[in-house]
């Protein structure tokens, strides 16, 4: 049996930024070969992982392009596993808006013009987020370090520290692909149900996505404990 007890579960520091940009990548990637912010912005992959970078050293809350809104697991004081969560427009602005405006400081005219053309084809999976509830988002942990449970971990985490700051707050959503039964398996697990799915019949959506479906899965906060 592994030990759980060897996972610390800490805020996000500066040096953790290399491992959160992978987190985001991974996250994003859903164990496909297709990144989305690649494919819609068309960059390189390199090039989103300066972006990102620069994105991520503003620390503008709202979304999850914030540094200061993830966690990381360490398992032997080794950099394991990350997630993000933050409440959805708590200071008034959607998240979707602030992530736009984020990156579009660092993309060029090219970039922008080549996602006009693609957003008819992903429209059907651009899924609002819904206000004062609470976004789970770039659960991410290295290969080498899964089965310690460390996803549940970081993520009964968040739970705990933002029922502390919000003891009002209700529920917690997260949006993952349905193909991904290894990610829905571990939300079930810890308290999630899908609350909604949204399918688009459309082929060319995956030469951009990882998925043709996504599905919003929910869980219940109002008992949730914080000691």
């Amino acid at each position: 049996m592994k030990n759980t007890d060897r996972v610390f579960i800490r805020q996000a520091e500066l040096t953790d930024i290399g491992f959160i940009i992978e987190a985001i990548i991974e996250a994003d990637r859903s164990e496909t070969d297709r990144i989305s912010y690649c494919k819609i912005f068309n960059l390189s992959l390199e090039e989103l992982k300066v972006i990102l970078r620069n994105v991520l050293l503003e620390d503008i809350e709202g979304s999850e392009f914030c540094l200061s809104n993830f966690r990381v697991a360490l398992v032997d004081g080794d950099i394991a596993g990350a997630c993000c969560s933050w409440i959805e427009s708590l200071n008034g602005h959607p998240s979707y808006l602030i992530k736009f405006s984020l990156l579009s400081q660092y993309l060029n005219e090219e970039h922008i013009e080549y996602s006009k053309k693609i957003a008819p084809i992903i429209k059907g999976l651009n899924i609002a987020r819904e206000k004062s509830v609470l976004q789970i988002e770039s659960v991410y942990v290295n290969p080498n370090f899964r089965g310690l449970g460390i996803s549940a971990k970081i993520i009964n985490e968040h739970f705990k520290q933002n029922k502390l700051i919000h003891p009002e707050l209700e529920r917690a959503q997260l949006i993952v692909t349905y193909d991904n039964k290894s990610a829905l398996s571990a939300y079930y697990k810890i308290g999630f149900t899908i609350v909604k799915e949204f399918l688009v019949d459309n082929e060319k959506i995956l030469s951009v996505l990882p998925s043709n479906c996504l599905v919003l899965m929910e869980r219940d906060l109002k008992d949730y404990p914080t000691n």
